[in-house]
């Protein structure tokens, strides 16, 4: 194994472990904070699937931005192939979690966690492999990457504020979506 696999791999593994320690924390962040507005971007605001995916999608972006990279690894190059990592982490989580709740007829917390942990060890895989291939040294990666990147941003903002009225926005237990109403 090559000292920039081996560079990639801990940066990957680096950024699980941030990810899930992190998003753990942000799952309560908004209640602990009054419920300030502009905390609702990146905390979950309510019990819905859709904020659960905000949980590893806001630690892994910024795990990509504040971590310091090694092995010749440029930052736009990590941005740009953390983004099939994040969105194949949220992929996962709605497919997963679903799945078990058909199947079980209701949630239990250690299978979140699980879930939870298991799609962003995936998503980081992906994201690995994708900068170990250097697929993602290429201009038309780097800016598709990017792109699905800011789409992704732009969803997580404006579905947070302006939940549509789908399933995987709205809390099972009480059936609100979005920012709770004092």
């Amino acid at each position: 194994m090559s000292s920039r696999t081996r560079s990639i791999l801990i940066f990957e593994l680096g950024g699980a472990a941030f990810m899930v320690a992190v998003g753990s924390a942000m799952h309560f962040l908004f209640e602990l904070a009054g419920g300030w507005p502009p905390l609702a971007l990146i905390a979950a605001v309510n019990e819905s699937i859709w904020e659960h995916l905000k949980l590893a999608f806001w630690p892994g972006l910024f795990w990509v931005g504040a971590a310091p990279l090694s092995a010749g690894l440029r930052r736009r190059e990590v941005l740009a192939a953390k983004a099939p990592g994040l969105l194949l982490t949220a992929v996962l989580i709605v497919a997963v979690f679903t799945t078990y709740v058909t199947i079980l007829g209701h949630n239990l917390l250690a299978l979140d966690i699980g879930t939870f942990v298991f799609a962003i060890v995936i998503g980081q895989a992906l994201s690995g492999f994708l900068l170990i291939g250097g697929a993602f040294q290429r201009r038309a990666f780097i800016r598709a990457g990017l792109g699905l990147l800011g789409l992704q941003i732009i969803a997580y903002g404006l579905f947070t504020y302006i939940p549509p009225n789908h399933w995987l926005f709205i809390e099972a237990s009480s059936g609100l979506r979005g920012i709770p109403v004092p």
